[in-house]
């Protein structure tokens, strides 16, 4: 469903820019222009001996070959600063429209929100997964909600914690840093193997992804923040208490994991412990749904509440 807010609410902003994620991206996108150089290595002699084979002029083999091994920096810039993004998610993890009763639901949390903040920032699109389960993810504009979360009485807390990352770059961030990658974002096979790893950026994101979990788990902390300055502090808690604590296992070297979520515990204990102040969450972001399926495979995982994020952008 597509909200009414006007499309300029959904282009970057200044106070959206921070120092932490810009550098971030920048060495990713920097690490990622390498992948672009492969992929333009590549494309030009495959195009340039099927125009040959064709009879056709080679003129447009070089731009041809640019677009294809620097089309996705481009892609993911103007993901970032523009509303794009989201739709090819949805596509993928099987998202429908909202029924209306799902729809009225959904309108009534987000009345009750919005009391606490009156230029809260609607998600550009919001869909349903008809799962059992209690998740929600964003990525870019969107939201994904599960049926089952429609359904409990969870949904107030859980898109408070999903507008943390909607209010912030978080979603925006995520769908970027995942269009900086093409595919195959999955293994090949031999002898395919190296090359694919080179062109699909998926080496940048090896040597990135630290970085970028631990940059991730305190977006999640802030999103959390979000939620309570919404008035959703303890019905989150109770949410993570009986829903994600059970989930956790223990990770080895947590601190040089991937992992993109902190210690649900740790979040619990947060929620009930502090009080946010009026100006606790950076308008940056942390994120990251995708995301937007699990987290891109060749990118950061992005803001999630349980950690679905997005396959695809």
């Amino acid at each position: 469903m597509t909200t009414t807010s006007p499309t300029s609410r959904y282009v970057i902003s200044a106070e959206e820019i921070r120092p932490g994620w810009t550098l971030l991206y920048a060495c990713t996108f920097a690490l990622q222009a390498l992948s672009g150089v492969v992929r333009w290595f590549l494309a030009y002699p495959a195009l340039w001996l099927v125009f040959t084979i064709l009879g056709k002029s080679t003129w447009p083999v070089n731009s041809l070959a640019l677009l294809i091994g620097f089309g996705p920096l481009a892609l993911s810039f103007a993901t970032l600063v523009l509303p794009l993004g989201g739709w090819l998610w949805r596509q993928q993890t099987g998202g429908r429209m909202p029924s209306e009763r799902e729809r009225l639901i959904y309108e009534d949390a987000m009345a009750l929100l919005t009391q606490a903040e009156t230029d809260l920032r609607p998600p550009r699109q919001w869909f349903v997964i008809d799962e059992p389960s209690l998740n929600a993810a964003a990525y870019a504009g969107f939201l994904m909600l599960t049926r089952g979360l429609i359904e409990s009485g969870f949904l107030e807390p859980v898109l408070a914690h999903e507008l943390g990352h909607l209010n912030t770059s978080d979603g925006r961030l995520t769908a970027a840093v995942h269009r900086l990658t093409t595919p195959p974002r999955k293994p090949l096979r031999f002898p395919l193997r190296t090359l694919g790893f080179l062109a699909s950026g998926e080496v940048a994101m090896r040597v990135m992804r630290t970085p970028w979990a631990a940059y991730w788990r305190t977006r999640e902390f802030a999103a959390d923040q979000y939620a309570a300055r919404l008035g959703q502090g303890e019905a989150l808690a109770r949410f993570l208490d009986t829903n994600a604590l059970e989930h956790d296992l223990p990770i080895p070297f947590a601190w040089l994991s991937p992992h993109a979520h902190p210690s649900t515990e740790h979040r619990i204990d947060r929620l009930y412990t502090q009080e946010p102040a009026p100006d606790a969450l950076a308008p940056g972001p942390e994120p990251v749904k995708p995301a937007p399926a699990g987290p891109p495979s060749a990118g950061p995982a992005g803001p999630a509440l349980t950690e679905p994020g997005p396959s695809a952008g």
